[in-house]
């Protein structure tokens, strides 16, 4: 019984000193800030629409930042949908555009449009090559200096090819990374997280808790990590603006 308790107690000292070294070591990295074109002196949130199905045609000639849902085809046209079952139960990226074409939206219809906007393009399907159709129509559209927009997607393997072969984009958050965040964070060890992101976006909740508590907000700005909270509705605005983000993405 001494034996065991002598044990137990040297396990515990070892793993709080691996703990802490882990904890220090993280706290000790540095951490260059990022200069880009999207990121210049703002005193409010930059605000991005996403807009409905309905207002879709409406929000992509408008004025406003946008945020888009985009898909490739078997073709490798870059697309968006204009029917909530285009993707819901259509696979684009397994489709040729001439087939789909009644649901979805060529992007490069509205190149003149998207030139002039600050935009964040979500890549919803992880589709073959992917990487390489989405900065191949977005070099056609006039886009390929990456200037004016930031590319994410749920997917880490699509943005992680993407990064390989063209770095100096701006890279939001996939949804394999942020739940590698939570849980370090969960065994307070966020410090030490690996995070790839130039941008972090999310929604103000996670499983109906705070997602941007006070220590992620603190390791954020510690890294120069900038943050877009949403998507998120016109209520949820003031609550959102309190995390003082780099934007917010709007429904509309």
């Amino acid at each position: 019984m001494k034996r065991i308790l002598i044990v137990s107690v040297f396990t515990l000292m070892l793993s709080a000193v691996c703990f802490w070294i882990v904890k220090l070591w993280g706290q000790s990295q540095g951490y260059p800030e990022y200069k880009h074109p999207m990121f210049t002196a703002q005193t409010t949130p930059i605000e991005f629409i996403k807009p409905s199905y309905e207002n879709l045609i409406t929000t992509l000639k408008g004025p406003q930042n946008i945020y888009l849902d985009v898909a490739t085809t078997l073709d490798q046209k870059l697309v968006i949908a204009n029917r909530a079952w285009a993707l819901n139960e259509k696979t684009l990226r397994n489709q040729n555009y001439e087939d789909v074409k009644k649901d979805v939206i060529l992007l490069s219809e509205y190149k003149d449009h998207l030139k002039v906007r600050k935009i964040i393009f979500n890549l919803v399907e992880n589709a073959q090559a992917g990487h390489e159709i989405f900065f191949h129509n977005i070099k056609e559209i006039g886009l390929g200096k990456g200037e004016n927009f930031i590319v994410t997607s749920p997917y880490e393997a699509l943005i992680k090819a993407l990064k390989e072969i063209q770095p100096a984009l701006i890279f939001g958050s996939t949804q394999p990374e942020i739940l590698k965040i939570l849980a370090m964070n969960s065994m307070y060890v966020v410090e030490a997280t690996n995070i790839r992101a130039d941008v972090i976006i999310h929604p103000i909740y996670v499983r109906k808790q705070l997602f941007f508590t006070d220590e992620l907000l603190k390791e954020f700005a510690r890294r120069h990590k900038r943050i877009i909270v949403g998507p998120i509705t016109s209520a949820e605005k003031e609550k959102a603006v309190s995390y003082n983000p780099y934007g917010l993405i709007i429904l509309n």
